[in-house]
């Protein structure tokens, strides 16, 4: 199964998801070692216990997605890029929601 078997929208909808989840993973990492503390206290403290954060940290997950969708548009996997691009559509939605829908 080449690049092209990969091309089609759920391919790319859980690229998107995965690349989101590693954008947070190493925010939280890097603000963990910067800060002394833990994943666990930034997932638990930063961007559970406080409303302030959560929609920075998640606007930053949806700019770690453009990578993956830059590379799929340059191979022309059309389908794909479209699914890394409705993840990031819906993640800004929910941005709106904690911005102004609490």
């Amino acid at each position: 199964m080449g690049s092209k078997g990969l091309d089609n929208l759920p391919a790319g909808a859980l690229a998107g998801i995965a690349s989101a989840l590693l954008g947070y993973l190493l925010l939280g990492v890097i603000w963990g070692w910067t800060q002394d503390a833990s994943l666990a206290y930034f997932h638990r403290e930063v961007f559970l216990g406080s409303p302030l954060y959560k929609d920075r940290i998640i606007s930053l997950c949806v700019l770690s997605i453009v990578p993956t969708f830059h590379l799929a548009y340059r191979r022309e996997m059309d389908r794909f890029a479209r699914g890394t691009m409705l993840v990031m559509v819906v993640m800004v939605i929910g941005i709106v929601f904690l911005q102004y829908g609490e």
